[in-house]
């Protein structure tokens, strides 16, 4: 194939080349006579025929951007036909049907020949480049069953199936399945089978597989499931942020009420050290007054304060304990609180993990279903592959029984005419040359001779040849 390829170029570059050459020469000497100057007569041809060459590549730089734009092609056809009327005008007698109009018009019809060609082959390689070139329908398809053909047809334009054969495959299983479906309900399957059976007939349509219509409403369930799941993440997000808020302004409130308490045992403390030292200073200033009097009830007075200053700081101090344990069991039932959070989230990530495995698991049973639908294929190729061979192998054997029968019938005739044994030598390399050469005497060696007649010479071998030969040449068929 490669070297095919290379006579394929090196044979239109040769052709377009002279082509472009021969145009070249009549257009140049008839733009002399037309009126041209020299330098303008020998750019003329140029302008003519590269104008061809420079509209098809803008073309395809176009086609290659995806922004095609068919006046470019049209263009290039108009100066196709031009430059093929100014080569046909070019010779002495003008534009006329005549073999001097043939000879000047061929040659820039080959040359823009050889450009569409190239053409060609870059627009199908680019689109076989980019995915985008489809398998045509056959013609004895359109002829044998234009409608269905029509259908599959236009599903294969439509929804972009690039292969003809999987389009088919697709017809045959929507068939079997609405024949599988017509079998389990009856002649009313349509009406009593269930919505989601009906799929695959219903978005046929749309270029869609029984596989994948059947798989739709799993999809759109798996579609839910996510968006639900999605939904409870939120919503579980959301709870547990607003516990989290609850249980900060908790810990806040418990650290306040700490603080306070903590103020409230300094106060006291402080309060009780100043009326011991008032009390202390009034016994000293009553003791010059009243020495004896005045001090021991000073001193009794002094030791009621102090018991009252006492007793009042060990209350203060128990409430405050008890604020204190108080402040420590909000902050436990808060810390469960958060606990209790943590694991729901746990929970709703456990869920999450669950739905992905479901969703995996719907996706490995997709692709099962179509590595076993794509190896049923294979089988079914194969199966066909072997039912080709064994036909060929059934008509080859009919064929050499067929030559048989015509070989035992040429002898049981050449026994009837009594010929002689190199007469019916003769005959046998003639059926021999007829049958495997297709009456080419010069395609059978004189050693094919002489194994056909069993080791014969070399000199009969020839003999029998040329004996075969005439009677070819005298029209024996056989």
């Amino acid at each position: 194939m490669p070297v095919l390829y290379a006579v394929a170029a090196l044979a239109g570059g040769l052709v377009g080349a002279i082509g472009f050459a021969a145009s070249y020469a009549t257009l140049e000497k008839a733009a002399l006579g037309w009126g041209f100057g020299p330098g303008l007569a020998a750019a003329f041809p140029v302008g003519v025929d590269a104008s061809i060459i420079a509209f098809l590549a803008m073309d395809l730089v176009l086609i290659h951007r995806r922004t095609p734009w068919p006046l470019l092609r049209l263009s290039a056809h108009l100066m196709t036909a031009v430059t093929i009327v100014l080569n046909a005008s070019a010779q002495k007698g003008g534009l006329s049907f005549s073999s001097k109009t043939l000879s000047h018009a061929v040659m820039p019809v080959l040359f823009v020949i050889g450009v569409e060609a190239g053409r060609r082959l870059v627009v199908r390689a680019a689109r076989l480049a980019e995915g985008h070139d489809t398998e045509g329908v056959p013609a004895h398809r359109w002829a044998l069953a234009p409608w269905s053909t029509w259908l599959i047809w236009r599903r294969m334009k439509l929804w972009r199936l690039r292969s003809y054969r999987e389009a088919v495959s697709m017809e045959k299983a929507r068939t079997i399945y609405a024949m599988r479906l017509e079998q389990r309900y009856g002649k009313r399957w349509k009406k009593v089978a269930k919505p989601d059976e009906l799929l695959p007939l219903a978005m046929a349509s749309y270029g869609l597989s029984v596989e994948e219509a059947l798989l739709i409403p799993e999809q759109e369930r798996a579609a839910q499931a996510k968006r639900d799941r999605l939904s409870e993440e939120r919503k579980a997000q959301q709870a547990a942020e607003e516990q989290q808020r609850q249980v900060e302004a908790k810990k806040a409130e418990a650290a306040a009420k700490i603080a306070a308490l903590d103020a409230d045992t300094s106060v006291v403390e402080a309060q009780a050290a100043a009326n011991a030292r008032a009390a202390s200073a009034e016994v000293a200033a009553g003791a010059s007054v009243a020495v004896a009097e005045a001090a021991a009830e000073a001193q009794a007075q002094t030791a009621r304060r102090t018991a009252a200053a006492e007793t009042a700081a060990a209350q203060a101090a128990a409430e405050i304990a008890a604020r204190r344990e108080t402040a420590v069991e909000e902050q436990a039932a808060a810390d469960a609180i958060k606990a209790a959070a943590d694991a729901k989230r746990a929970a709703v990530d456990a869920a999450r993990l669950v739905d992905d495995a479901a969703r995996q698991a719907a996706d490995f049973r997709l692709r099962t279903a179509r590595i076993e639908e794509e190896a049923g294929r294979k089988e079914k190729d194969a199966a066909d592959a072997q039912r080709a061979a064994a036909d060929a192998k059934k008509l080859a054997a009919d064929a050499q029984r067929a030559a048989a029968d015509a070989e035992a019938a040429a002898l049981d005739a050449e026994a009837l005419l009594k010929l002689q044994p190199t007469e019916r030598a003769a005959r046998y390399i003639a059926r021999i040359i007829l049958r495997d050469h297709e009456g080419d005497v010069d395609r059978m060696s004189i050693e094919a001779v002489a194994d056909a007649l069993g080791g014969a010479s070399h000199g009969t071998a020839s003999k029998r040849r040329q004996e075969a030969a005439a009677l070819i040449a005298d029209g024996y068929t056989g």
